[in-house]
């Protein structure tokens, strides 16, 4: 009964080392140190936004630092690594270059990106954690396990895609009113957000053999 106790009080611990191991790794490959390249532009965009811009656009900037950060503590593949801090930077950069309203496709192309490597990120996040069993099994891929991570990652995508939606109207509100916002706007960022997710998820569920925790 001891032991059984003492594992479920070292487990926290176990997992705030592992989780500073990833974070600390050496890139173990070319594309890794790209990744790595990449995601450097981030505390660059910080300091930028901060001495050259504005405290909300710094603020957005902290909040891709974080995505970055989080990104290679998941160990992602290098490759969806280095597009994930990417596409990270991408969308915040637009926003700073106004180019969400300049340019009407922009919005939802990079809402459906944006929501399919975060899904992505938070699927293998949760694998990571041993979370409600979504590690990859062993063994031939099924359809039955392609349309579960669909779903699963259509539902990360969504609920992501609801939490930056949320945001955005709190920063209209209470920061800054020229944050666009509006009931089609909401909707249509919303599903293509799901749909990136879908998408992601079924990729996932399919270059699934192999991938370890």
């Amino acid at each position: 009964m001891h032991s059984t106790q003492d594992s479920r009080a070292t487990a926290p611990a176990a997992l705030e080392l592992d989780f500073v191991a990833r974070l600390l790794r050496r890139p173990g490959s070319l594309a890794a140190v790209l990744a790595d390249i990449i995601r450097a532009l981030a505390p660059i965009s910080v300091v930028s936004a901060l001495f050259a811009i504005g405290w909300v656009e710094t603020a957005v900037m902290m909040l891709v630092f974080l995505g970055v950060l989080l990104a290679r503590a998941a160990a992602l593949p290098a490759g969806l690594d280095g597009a994930t801090s990417a596409l990270l930077l991408a969308a915040a950069w637009f926003s700073v270059a106004d180019l969400y309203a300049q340019i009407a496709w922009i919005d939802l192309a990079t809402h459906f990106a944006v929501g399919a490597v975060l899904a992505a990120l938070a699927r293998i996040m949760l694998e990571r954690w041993d979370a409600a069993a979504l590690a990859p099994s062993p063994g031939r891929t099924s359809v039955a396990s392609v349309v579960a991570g669909a779903l699963v990652g259509a539902a990360l995508g969504l609920a992501l895609s609801v939490v930056w939606e949320f945001l955005e109207w709190w920063g209209h509100t209470y920061i800054d009113d020229t944050v666009n916002v509006g009931y089609l706007d909401t909707l249509s960022d919303i599903a293509v957000g799901g749909a990136g997710g879908l998408i992601a998820g079924a990729v996932l569920a399919i270059t699934s053999r192999g991938r370890t925790r």
